[in-house]
């Protein structure tokens, strides 16, 4: 089936891949390109340019991964003017194979492929090889879905799980959730677990300790809890990993994630060291009379820049 094209779309960024063979779990990438997607009226002409650059190579198959939903045949992309029919794509570029997975449903295929070094340890424990898997990742909004493993194949299992209710586990959570209630109303997990979340998560919390909260970005929150300069964002920082924790090990139980639980986003990478000293571990674990089910469960936090290219491909090539 090689070579097949690989891709991954979001809001701005049309990203191709060529996959040219595959080494144990490892898949081969090459002729990597990053088009600006506003450029192109349709994924067909973004991916047309694309084969134009290959020079005269001929792809065979490909499989998108998109920032958007997927019903049926139809695919539409949520932040760009792209939708599309998954049969028009195949029909129109002759390929033998063809399919398009949601953006978060492509990690929770790749982490079946992805290599140790591609894995930051967050907690350890032991991987079941053929258990399934939960995937978390705060960005722009919070992304989560699971894996399954189906005999030599592995079932994305997609959701919109970022949009579940909070859980508090201490009294000061209660108090700042609602806070967050009288702003936001529904407050759901991505409310706080994701990058514009730490804002709203820093409001709540100035409001719970009767301070006047300052026009923060995500950013300077995390920069004051990491130089240690404004006690209030590094108390707002500790919330956050501790509520990650908490969901990330309900996520666990959600899933029977005994092949561990896998983190990404954008969010998570720029305080590694302080996510791994924090309370994460202690709220994943705790988890009343199931906490014996989590104990062994590792969580990891994945590092590798093209993880959505290993899922299109691990999918593709299982089909």
């Amino acid at each position: 089936m090689y070579p097949y094209i690989v891709a991954d779309i979001g809001g701005t960024n049309a990203r191709f891949a060529l996959v040219t063979g595959k080494k144990g779990n490892a898949f081969n990438l090459e002729q990597i390109q990053i088009l600006n997607g506003s450029e192109f009226p349709r994924l067909q002409d973004a991916m047309q340019h694309y084969i134009d650059t290959l020079g005269g190579e001929k792809p065979k198959a490909a499989c998108v991964a998109i920032a958007g939903p997927i019903d049926g045949d139809n695919a539409r992309m949520t932040n760009l003017n792209w939708e599309f029919s998954q049969a028009a794509v195949k029909a129109e570029f002759g390929f033998d194979k063809y399919d398009t997975l949601n953006d978060f449903g492509a990690l929770a295929v790749a982490t079946s492929s992805l290599q140790a070094d591609n894995l930051i340890e967050i907690k350890a424990g032991t991987m079941d090889p053929k258990g399934n898997k939960a995937i978390l990742g705060p960005g722009t909004g919070l992304g989560v879905a699971g894996l399954a493993c189906a005999g030599d194949s592995w079932l994305p299992i997609p959701s919109e799980g970022g949009h579940v209710n909070v859980a508090p586990a201490t009294q000061l959570e209660c108090e700042v959730i609602r806070a967050a209630m009288a702003e936001h109303g529904h407050v759901s997990a991505e409310t706080f677990i994701s990058g514009p979340g730490l804002v709203r998560l820093y409001r709540a919390l100035a409001t719970v300790r009767g301070e006047t909260p300052k026009n923060y970005e995500p950013k300077d929150i995390t920069a004051g809890a990491l130089d240690g300069t404004d006690d209030l964002c590094k108390e707002t920082l500790d919330l956050f990993c501790s509520f990650i924790g908490s969901l990330s090990g309900n996520l666990a139980l959600t899933y029977g994630a005994k092949g561990g639980v896998y983190l990404a986003g954008g969010v998570l990478p720029r305080f590694i060291d302080y996510f791994k000293s924090s309370d994460f571990v202690k709220r994943f674990s705790e988890k009343g009379v199931m906490s014996h089910y989590v104990e062994n469960i590792p969580v990891n936090l994945i590092s590798y820049e093209y993880t959505a290219f290993v899922g299109a491909a691990a999918w593709l090539d299982q089909l």
